[in-house]
């Protein structure tokens, strides 16, 4: 069963819509109205997945500076070495990864700045290189560092070399699990992927409760018009009037409680209307209810 004020607030811009254009069901494409709907929750997503990569990897640039300087104090100390060799390759595939991920998270944060974008898809791909490569640095960091006991002889900078490379990897975990943001809490582009997922989820729902008010839109005017006073229909502003219409289907026909009704209608009316527009729907749901 779907949250019911998610259900109103869907079916709400629904009814909106189509009375946007014109209030002509048959000549609306609900199709194009959900994908449309679903495309604004989705690119909200990655705007704020962006956001979010930047800030966990606000550190990121000393991490990488730090490991850099620590792998060529490595490569300086230990490359006349010849039982290394294995050991060296290892250490600047993952420096060269960690460069890679640098400019990936450069090209991500250039794209979500570009006034030219007309788009969020390139953004999604910018946030899905970087997190892929957070995972392929921190991978290859995790797996070179028992190795890195096999050389005590060089512990003076392989020490400092291996701290750097947990620095790098804790924070390249933390990238890498943006991932899955379901599994998060308390981070804000959680809230909007599950936006993202619900709205699919509600459509049915949500449309089936928006075509039954939009069904009794004629007996709903005639309603709505003997309870204006020294007001009229036309007058009303699109939002408050399909605020309304779904007031008074409720009421009517579904039943609800009169506080209830209020309640839901005030929730929408502060949240999808002016300031002002709450205590005039409160005043028509109220003398419909005693009517």
């Amino acid at each position: 069963m779907m949250n019911k004020s998610k259900v109103r607030q869907s079916a709400l811009s629904l009814i909106y819509a189509v009375e946007e254009n014109g209030g002509d069901l048959q000549h609306f494409d609900l199709n194009l109205f959900w994908r449309i709907s679903l495309e604004k929750e989705t690119d909200h997503y990655r705007t704020a997945l962006c956001k979010a990569i930047s800030h966990v990897a606000r550190a990121s640039a000393d991490s990488a500076r730090l490991l850099a300087t620590r792998t060529q104090a490595v490569v300086d100390t230990m490359r006349a070495d010849t039982t290394a060799g294995r050991l060296l390759a290892d250490i600047e595939r993952v420096q060269q990864r960690s460069a890679e991920f640098e400019a990936a998270l450069a090209a991500m944060r250039y794209c979500a700045r570009d006034p030219r974008q007309d788009t969020t898809d390139k953004l999604e791909i910018c946030c899905k290189d970087v997190m892929n490569l957070a995972i392929a640095v921190d991978g290859l960091g995790r797996d070179l560092l028992p190795t890195l006991a096999d050389f005590p002889v060089y512990a003076a900078v392989l020490k400092p070399l291996k701290s750097a490379i947990l620095r790098r990897s804790k924070l390249m975990a933390a990238v890498s699990a943006l991932a899955n943001p379901l599994a998060l809490e308390g981070q804000e582009f959680v809230g909007l992927v599950r936006c993202a997922r619900v709205l699919e989820e509600l459509r049915p729902e949500a449309e089936e409760f928006a075509l039954a008010v939009l069904a009794k839109k004629s007996q709903l005017e005639e309603r709505l018009n003997s309870l204006l006073q020294n007001y009229s229909i036309a007058r009303l502003d699109v939002v408050d009037r399909c605020i309304l219409y779904i007031a008074l289907y409720e009421l009517e026909y579904n039943k609800l409680d009169t506080p209830i009704v209020v309640s839901e209608a005030n929730a929408l009316a502060d949240a999808y209307s002016g300031g002002k527009s709450a205590p005039f729907i409160h005043g028509v749901i109220s003398a419909a209810a005693k009517a």
